[in-house]
């Protein structure tokens, strides 16, 4: 604000900046330099309407996808293979068997020497090994990136286990990795990366194709 306001002048055009502009309280200490505690005592008879509530909160989504895609537009650009079906067509049997697929495709290309399980429901999908560390195997989750609730681009930590939802715990992989099938990516992460996680991972541009971390 400009110039210096008395207590009662800074108090009035608190309350002002919340009934005309529906200020947060955030916005207004900003403005007026107000502490919050006291905004709280001196606001609490002017709460904003769900209805300008709501409206702040789809700008808020609105900002941060927009910073999101700014900060990482490689996730924007569409694959040949994405092209190439519709997207909405796919079962989950079909999602896992091309992430698992792209994925093996990529290990063989490295040149790791790789083992899957012939049952359903194991929690590794690939045991792999290096072929200059032979002996020492670790064990690959693969899973198709979704789009979360914000429109975020998420590798899920939940699996199924005797039909109940569970959250991977350590020891069930070593690495999980997230197939893109849109810009055709995988994002690597080790276990320790994601366990202070609940329930999924964010994809990032660090992890994209990030298979040193594999050696």
């Amino acid at each position: 604000m400009r110039g210096k306001k008395t207590s009662e002048e800074l108090k009035k055009e608190c309350i002002r900046l919340r009934i005309e502009d529906h200020l947060s309280f955030n916005e207004i200490f900003k403005k007026s330099g107000v502490a919050k505690g006291t905004l709280s005592a001196l606001l609490k008879n002017y709460p904003l309407s769900k209805k300008v509530v709501k409206e702040k909160i789809v700008a808020g989504l609105i900002k941060l996808n927009k910073m999101r895609n700014k900060r990482e537009p490689f996730f924007l650009e569409e694959s040949k293979y994405y092209k190439m079906i519709k997207p909405e067509s796919l079962s989950r049997h079909d999602k896992a068997k091309i992430a698992e697929s792209a994925i093996l495709f990529r290990l063989c290309l490295l040149k790791f020497i790789v083992y899957g399980s012939p049952f359903d429901g194991d929690k590794a999908d690939w045991l792999i090994e290096n072929q200059n560390n032979l002996g020492k195997t670790k064990r690959i989750q693969v899973r198709w990136v979704k789009q979360g609730k914000m429109g975020l681009p998420l590798i899920s930590l939940v699996c199924i286990e005797h039909g109940k939802q569970k959250r991977f715990q350590k020891g069930d992989f070593d690495f999980i990795v997230g197939y893109c099938l849109k810009n055709d990516t995988a994002y690597i992460y080790s276990y320790k990366e994601t366990e202070h996680l609940k329930t999924a991972i964010s994809v990032s541009e660090k992890a994209t194709e990030a298979w040193n971390k594999l050696n």
